[in-house]
């Protein structure tokens, strides 16, 4: 150092726990901490003076890296993919800037988050208890009553198997019993929702499959069904069985808002830039209310009377494991569309 002040400066960065580097507006190295150092596996007075940009890409970053956007003139607080097992896994970048607006180089500075994720897997492991731990006492009255119906009306069916009455006591065990394989799946899926195990997937065929399956009702519930999908959409790498449910969850939703003499049309299209699928599932029924909208996604609640709550919050959770995102919206004439997006790579 040439003077003191140099040194209380380096003095400075080195009491700091942080790993900490300063560039000047030619993008070359300043001053570096031995936190940082480590980090790039080379010693503090070999980089300084070395270009920024080609140290982080000789360190293997990609170019969307946060490290990056120091570079570039733009300022990031928050996560950055690991550099080692031990990187610190949040950066936080600043721009220094003239009087006149020109630059003047700027600093990063990575800390180790391992205390703060633990801390946050925590608190979402507690949030995951406290769900379960409702849901828990939602599925005992939930699936008692179900239960009770089922053992109800199989007497009454015993006694009365001439009468013409039997069908529909069938139809209500059916009922009930699909309430109570909804709940047991939905609870299912909160438990363990798992990894997805994705694999190429035919979209258009998944969703053929499931026209099949509800073909009869649409029918029956005189409710007009369309169906387009875009010439050249490639395979989707999608857990199929878990997708299979998202999509069940949707078209029985439709279904169930929508009247005769409605309308329910799926789509499919790709978004070809982003590598990205778009499927809708668009219906003519009532629409969500305003204040319902917000909420729409929360577990446990629920516009309908038989409803638990947990479909759209399952679906929600399937579609953010597989990188995309689902949104709810009502249509300007009647009715609403969910459109989901997931990465076809």
């Amino acid at each position: 150092m040439n003077n003191s002040t140099d040194l209380i400066l380096y003095q400075a960065l080195e009491a700091i726990p942080l790993g900490i580097a300063v560039f000047d507006g030619a993008g070359k190295i300043v001053a570096v901490n031995s936190n940082l150092s480590e980090v790039f596996g080379v010693a503090s007075h070999e980089v300084r003076g070395y270009n920024l940009e080609r140290l982080l890409r000789e360190k293997g970053l990609p170019p969307d890296h946060p490290l990056f956007q120091t570079h570039a003139g733009k300022e990031y607080t928050g996560p950055a993919a690991p550099l080692t097992g031990c990187h610190p896994s949040y950066a936080s970048t600043h721009y220094f800037k003239g009087d006149g607006g020109e630059s003047q180089g700027g600093v990063f500075v990575l800390w180790n988050a391992r205390c703060q994720q633990e801390l946050e897997q925590a608190v979402f492991k507690a949030e995951r208890l406290a769900i379960m731990g409702q849901l828990a006492a939602i599925a005992l009255h939930e699936v008692r009553n179900p239960l009770s119906a089922i053992k109800g009306f199989l007497q009454l069916l015993r006694r009365e198997l001439e009468d013409a009455r039997q069908l529909e006591y069938v139809e209500v065990m059916l009922e009930a019993l699909d309430r109570v394989n909804n709940l047991i799946t939905n609870y299912l899926r909160l438990a363990k929702p798992g990894t997805p195990e994705r694999q190429p997937c035919d979209l258009e065929k998944l969703i053929h499959e499931l026209i099949i399956l509800y073909k009869s009702e649409l029918k029956n519930k005189g409710i007009g069904f369309l169906f387009s999908c875009h010439s050249e959409l490639p395979p989707v790498r999608l857990d199929r069985e878990q997708f299979h449910q998202v999509l069940v969850n949707l078209l029985k939703n439709a279904v169930e808002v929508t009247s005769a003499g409605g309308e329910i049309r799926i789509g499919i299209e790709y978004l070809k830039e982003k590598d990205m699928a778009l499927l809708f599932v668009r219906d003519t029924g009532i629409g969500i209310s305003e204040e319902a909208l917000p909420r729409i996604f929360d577990p446990f609640f629920t516009t309908r009377e038989k409803g638990t709550g947990l479909g759209l919050y399952v679906c929600r959770e399937i579609v953010m494991n597989h990188g995309g995102e689902i949104q709810i919206a009502n249509n300007p004439d009647k009715g609403c569309t969910v459109t989901i997006t997931v990465p076809c790579s």
